[in-house]
């Protein structure tokens, strides 16, 4: 889904990349939460939340500049 909002113009590829690793981590966290380190799940808490907020930003950003219809 990252890949293809970055096609159509709502995130940028380094964005993009970011949000797919997200993704692969909340899948580990979900699926093999007795795998995870966690030095790395303190790390992504403490520095990668922000991103939710630019995402959101991003995505309303975007579909303000489309008309409805």
């Amino acid at each position: 889904m990252f890949k293809a909002l970055h096609q159509i113009g709502v995130v940028d590829e380094e964005f993009s990349l970011r949000l797919v690793e997200m993704a692969k981590f909340r899948n580990r966290l979900v699926h093999a939460y007795w795998d995870l380190d966690k030095d790395t799940v303190y790390r992504i808490l403490q520095n990668c939340t922000d991103d939710f907020l630019l995402f959101q930003e991003k995505t309303v950003s975007f579909l303000n500049k489309r008309p409805l219809g």
